[in-house]
């Protein structure tokens, strides 16, 4: 059993995953939080379900391609196949394999957000504290139990 803590702001929301479908619960919660610039922050330990909640997001906004792990490649972005909310790409940052901040630098994600299309998912934002601190942005932490 998994089970997804949503921060955002003062407010906190505990949902149970249960199965696959399970995660469009948690879209459907993360759904008022899709604008431009929005930057969701997904914590939980390796296999906890991080990438599938990215994916399942992905799905609900029409991207038309399977989504793959940034894990190597660090980001990966995806045009939305029409824009919801104001929002035309997703883009992906897992930033697991980063050893020091600075690492982000090249990504150029304030850049990205600065676009105004673009929504920013963010997996193991520990290893980036300062700029997660910079950064306005809605917390997600998947436990399993």
């Amino acid at each position: 059993m998994r089970y997804v803590t949503i921060t955002i702001g003062e407010m906190q929301q505990r949902l149970n995953v249960k199965d696959e479908l399970s995660w469009n619960i948690i879209v459907d919660a993360l759904a008022p939080e899709l604008k431009p610039g929005a930057i969701f922050a997904l914590s939980g330990p390796l296999g906890a379900g991080k990438t599938t909640l990215v994916q399942a997001l992905a799905a609900t906004l029409g991207v038309d391609k399977q989504l793959q792990s940034p894990t190597f490649a660090l980001m990966r972005s995806y045009p939305l196949t029409k824009p919801v909310n104001g929002v035309s790409r997703l883009i992906h940052v897992d930033a697991y394999r980063i050893e020091n901040e600075n690492d982000i630098v090249p990504l150029d994600l304030d850049e990205e957000l600065a676009e105004g299309q673009s929504v920013l998912l963010i997996e193991w934002p520990e290893k980036i504290p300062t700029w997660m601190i910079a950064h306005s942005h809605v917390s997600i932490d998947i436990s399993m139990s």
